[in-house]
């Protein structure tokens, strides 16, 4: 029986909300049906008759939900969803209510929401509106809680925060300018950055009173602290100070008598020739207007004692001819004559050597570690450099070289480096400027080149790869992609794991001679402009036209 498609599919809108659900149902219709292959001859395509029933159903079912939301289909002015908002946008002839949250934006960007969160106490609910983006009021007036909190004047473009009580609580308040409580600067308290005026007369406190130019008299005085006089003292009576002196100079005490004794902490002008004696024997003495002489006689020069922290040098110790400085006081150090280092009076760890101009430096003779005492340590020999961690350790030398490509009577010498890990691991590209091989072997890496023998390499070629030697393939060979079968893609020559056969796959082929098959299997066989033979054996080396 034949299916006829309803007209009124034809007569749709392509804009039209009836269209768009018609087209959805249809293809969702469509899809979830078996599609007709040879293997399933009973399967459904495109334009027979039960894509048709489909169709007309879309379009049964698409009308009824068109004409219900948006008057659609039948041709009505409305449906029973018209007051409602399209998801499209539209506009809304009833009051929006969205009492399971709500969320608006512009552009695909939320500017306002609302939550619900759960308080501190993991029970209680607490509701607000989250806003994303600024807020503008076009009004000049805020009210929270029904009362006015802030109100604008454009006329002077001043800003009123009013209300019987505001509380900071224990922020703090910045202000650039200044503060006026009152009716004005000059009838109230102003503070500022740098003053505060009460009524237009600055207030003095301990930053600006009792300043140097505020002169002050009085007839007595008793201190029960401390008396400081900046200026010159003249004192017209006697001076007593039985119970100890100080004497000083320009504000710093220099000399002063206690319990004990007497107290210098200052210093004393020594003239030439003159200095310190302990009993008879001089200790301190300023030989000339430069040099100072520290000694000891018949006994040690001692610096610093047991309970002696630090020895700090303020100039570099000189040699005896005062030609090498052999310690700064930075602690940079020099020995011209040489140089040993040990550890505990064991054996020399560190010492110097010279030879000539030319054979002169360092000789490590233990372990050079780093870090620490248990780290890496690097050490030597006559022949070669060790370096090692525990067990595992490394070795770069110099040696004769083995290489296949050295030169012929050269003697060549090669860097080698050996290891007792299993493995060495570059974490960054290797690189050589000529080649990479293998020693004793004519395997080697350059530039576009991979060299097996002077005979057998593979090359570069500006399009691919060029192969010197045979080319031997132990298993399949193919394109990167590849599907089997006539509608497939890509070619390979595949081995069967199973039989051990060979199978080859192209899309055409070309044997400009003869070609020998043993067993030929066709599929079809076409021929045009000639004609076929079969025959059981059929050989020719030319063919004549005969008339």
């Amino acid at each position: 029986m034949s299916i006829a498609l309803l007209p009124d599919i034809g007569n749709l809108d392509p804009n039209s909300l009836c269209y768009a659900i018609y087209s959805q149902l249809y293809h969702n219709f469509f899809n979830a049906q078996d599609k007709k292959s040879p293997e399933n001859p009973y399967g459904i395509e495109e334009g027979d008759n039960t894509s048709l029933r489909l169709r007309n159903t879309a379009y049964g079912f698409a009308e009824a939900i068109a004409g219900a939301v948006a008057g659609e289909g039948d041709g009505t002015d409305g449906g029973v969803l018209l007051g409602y908002l399209k998801k499209t946008g539209g506009d809304m002839t009833g009051t929006l209510r969205a009492n399971y949250g709500f969320e608006a934006g512009m552009g695909n960007v939320r500017l306002l929401e609302t939550y619900r969160e759960i308080a501190d106490d993991g029970v209680t609910p607490v509701y607000g509106l989250q806003v994303y983006g600024d807020i503008r009021i076009g009004g000049s007036n805020l009210y929270i809680g029904g009362k006015q909190l802030l109100r604008y004047t454009p006329s002077d473009g001043t800003a009123y925060l009013e209300n019987s009580l505001l509380s900071f609580g224990s922020s703090t308040l910045l202000s650039r300018g200044e503060m006026v409580f009152g009716e004005s600067k000059a009838k109230g308290v102003v503070i500022s950055g740098t003053a505060v005026y009460v009524q237009g007369k600055e207030v003095y406190h301990a930053g600006n009173a009792n300043l140097s130019t505020v002169r002050w008299s009085m007839k007595d005085a008793a201190v029960e602290g401390e008396l400081k006089v900046k200026g010159k003292t003249t004192l017209s009576d006697e001076l007593s100070a039985i119970y100890g002196v100080k004497l000083g100079f320009a504000g710093k005490e220099i000399l002063s008598v206690v319990a004990d004794g007497a107290l210098l902490e200052g210093f004393l002008n020594i003239a030439t020739n003159c200095g310190v004696k302990i009993g008879s024997s001089p200790v301190l003495i300023r030989a000339n207007e430069t040099d100072v002489a520290l000694s000891c006689d018949y006994g040690n020069l001692l610096l610093g004692s047991e309970r002696t922290q630090k020895i700090k040098l303020f100039a570099g110790l000189w040699d005896i001819d005062g030609d090498n400085m052999l310690i700064t006081k930075y602690g940079g150090a020099y020995f011209p004559d040489s140089l040993r280092v040990a550890h505990n009076y064991g054996a020399d760890l560190l010492s110097t050597y010279r030879v000539s101009d030319g054979d002169e430096g360092v000789i490590l003779h233990k372990k050079l570690r780093f870090a620490f005492a248990d780290g890496v340590s690097l050490s030597g020999n006559r022949r070669e450099l060790i370096f090692s961690k525990q067990s595992h350790q490394a070795t770069m030398g110099f040696r004769e070289s083995s290489s296949v490509y050295q030169l012929p009577e050269s003697g060549s010498i090669s860097l080698y480096i050996d290891t007792n890990s299993d493995f060495i691991t570059f974490d960054k590209p290797v690189e050589s400027k000529k080649h990479l091989g293998i020693d004793g072997s004519f395997t080697r890496l350059t530039d576009k080149h991979l060299y097996f023998s002077s005979e057998h390499y593979l090359m570069s070629a500006t399009d691919g790869i060029k192969h010197f030697g045979n080319a031997y393939f132990i298993d399949s060979l193919g394109s990167e992609r590849f599907s089997s079968g006539f509608a497939g893609y890509g070619w390979a020559v595949l081995k069967n794991l199973t039989t051990g056969s060979s199978a080859a796959t192209f899309d055409e082929l070309t044997i400009r001679k003869k070609m020998r098959i043993y067993e030929l299997e066709v599929q079809k066989n076409s021929a045009t402009n000639g004609s076929l033979w079969v025959s059981d054996s059929c050989s020719g080396d030319s063919v004549v036209k005969v008339s």
